[in-house]
This record gives structure tokens, sequence and C-alpha cells, in this order.
């Protein structure tokens, strides 16, 4: 009984017939068990789009953010931010 239990021991026990460990993606990669956010589901648009918002207001030096998504399946895999170097370069210099 003294067995660490993991992710692997829900899904098999919530899918006794699906196979041990994790399966991923042809397209991206990503593991198919975990809840991923998907931008062609306008619930997790909205989540991605609130939080750029929220980085956008919080980070002034910040231009713009990019939400990377798998072009195939549409699974949510990273966001990528242009920051605007003048005012991080006025920034630091003002530190001095």
């Amino acid at each position: 009984m003294n067995k660490p239990i993991d992710r692997n021991y829900f899904k098999k026990k919530n899918n006794p017939r699906s196979k041990k460990g994790p399966r991923f993606t042809k397209c991206c990669g990503q593991d198919k068990d975990l809840d991923n956010l998907n931008v062609n589901y306008s619930e997790d648009w909205k989540l991605i789009e609130n939080h750029i918002e929220r980085h956008l207001r919080e980070y002034t030096k910040h231009i713009s953010v990019t939400p990377v998504s798998c072009e195939q399946c549409g699974i949510f895999l990273e966001y990528v931010t242009e920051i605007d170097i003048d005012k991080t370069l006025g920034f630091y210099e003002k530190a001095d």
C-alpha cells in the first residue's frame, strides 16, 4: 500500500482501459490528459484575452502579447511579449 499516488493513478482509476502514461498529440506533442487551454473554445479565448489585458496594464513597457497556439488543434502553447526597448533603457539609465 505504501506507494506514491500520482496523476497516472487517477487516470487509470477514472478510465481503467486507458494506456498507462500520458498520451501526446501528434501535431504539437502536448499531453492529451492535461486540461490545456484551446484558442478554438470561446471560454478559453476569453481567459487568454483577460490575461493579456491584465498583463499589458501591469507592464506598461510591454507593447503587445501574442498568444501562440498549435495551428492544427488549437492548444495554447505560450505567450510571446514585445517589449519597448526605449522605455526599458530609459528606466535603467535613470536608475544609475
